[in-house]
């Protein structure tokens, strides 16, 4: 180590406008602290007062200021080198390695990324993925870097198959490691919590609760015709479908929208407009609250992708509104793609119908896909696990497992 206690950069999407990557980073605060209780933390993001407001009286953890007045673009300038020569290790955190708009830093991270594979080397600085999801690559630039970045760390730990046969595909060849989405070990709210909120967003609890969760990203899905769809349209199918199948419930629920990005409040209002409900928001609620409230759902219908973790991670059985090849690939593992429906030529009697039948066998639902989600939780423990052996070796055998006890408990 550099120094007496560990220290630890975490890179990832940390501006605290994601429910996910807030998700994300908390639980990779709290598995690596659970661990090794003195470890501190660096994070380079474009809003430090996030990470420091709400995680830094909680955890050992600092935040550096990566906008351009601070000598950065991006990760590659002064704060992420301040990190990175403190360090012992980085974790690359979250889906941040893929080739979109490659050539736009607002938008993509791996151009500014990618360079500090070679920084980390210079100032002593190991590298890891750290349950990490890729791709697409959509050009085979983006790929390129991708290769680069990913060779260079000395541990790789991918979430799922799909990121591993990718990362193979763009040429790894270093050995990789399945774990599962860090999001999983989140800490939770408690009871009370949810119930705090629940009244003050006077949330009917008379009746089960249905969650719900949509993106303003459908504006850019292709239908049947290869033309986008209509994102009012296709808000008024979710309402009429979801509106049916609340009446045609032998047990009527109340639906509760979920909008887990400052850019989807839009599209949930118009929503929850629509279903005389309310809306719980990440402007308002850190991703601890929002899962209690999740937990007291019995059924979640998700589009983005971690409103699906969040809620399945508590073991609310869940159905999925495609929009991207991740969230498919997730109700594969849930072994559950007959929940999983297509945005594309979406009709709200498909919706109702289905919504219908998983309503009807929601406890069943619940069990099959709570299995999986044990797995997840078990992989990333072990993913905690694997970054303490690799970097902090002359500590790791006064730490016990944390996998060998989420086993214990699973048992």
């Amino acid at each position: 180590m550099k120094s007496s206690y560990p220290q630890i950069t975490l890179l990832g999407s940390n501006s605290g406008n994601n429910i996910g990557d807030a998700a994300l980073l908390s639980a990779t605060l709290e598995s690596l602290s659970q661990r090794m209780p003195t470890a501190r933390f660096y994070v380079p993001t474009a809003n430090p007062d996030f990470v420091n407001k709400k995680y830094g009286t909680r955890y050992n953890v600092q935040a550096f200021n990566i906008m351009p007045w601070n000598f950065a673009f991006r990760f590659l300038g002064l704060p992420s080198l301040r990190c990175l020569w403190r360090s012992d290790i980085a974790l690359i955190c979250d889906g941040i390695i893929f080739g979109k708009r490659l050539f736009n830093p607002a938008f993509n991270m791996l151009i500014t990324l990618a360079p500090l594979a070679i920084l980390a080397k210079l100032v002593g600085c190991k590298l890891a993925c750290y349950s990490t999801g890729i791709g697409p690559f959509p050009k085979g630039r983006g790929g390129w870097l991708a290769r680069f970045l990913i060779q260079s760390c000395d541990l790789i730990m991918m979430r799922e198959e799909d990121s591993k046969r990718l990362a193979e595909k763009i040429g790894v060849t270093k050995p990789i490691e399945i774990t599962g989405d860090a999001a999983y070990l989140n800490p939770v709210s408690d009871g009370q919590r949810a119930a705090e909120i629940c009244q003050k967003l006077n949330i009917d609890q008379s009746r089960p609760l249905l969650g719900i969760n949509i993106t303003s990203y459908m504006d850019g899905w292709l239908n049947d015709s290869g033309t986008s769809s209509d994102p009012d349209k296709l808000i008024s199918v979710l309402a009429t479908g979801i509106l049916n199948a609340q009446s045609a419930a032998r047990e009527p629920f109340t639906p509760v929208v979920f909008s887990t990005h400052p850019m989807d409040v839009a599209v949930a209002q118009k929503l929850a407009a629509l279903l005389k409900t309310v809306v719980v928001s990440n402007t308002e609620y850190l991703s601890h609250d929002m899962q209690a409230v999740m937990r007291r759902c019995e059924l979640f219908i998700g589009m983005r992708f971690h409103s699906l973790v969040l809620s399945s991670a508590v073991y609310v059985p869940v159905m999925a509104l495609v929009y991207a090849p991740k969230v498919k690939t997730l109700m594969e593992t849930f072994q559950s793609t007959e929940y999983a429906l297509t945005i594309a030529g979406l009709t709200s009697e498909h919706l109702a119908e289905r919504m219908g039948a998983a309503w009807g066998e929601r406890k069943a639902l619940q069990l099959r896909q709570k299995k999986v989600v044990n797995q997840f939780k078990l992989g990333a423990e072990r993913a905690a696990d694997r970054v303490v052996e690799v970097a902090f070796p002359e500590i790791s055998s006064a730490i016990p497992s944390k996998t060998d006890e989420a086993l214990n408990q699973c048992a």
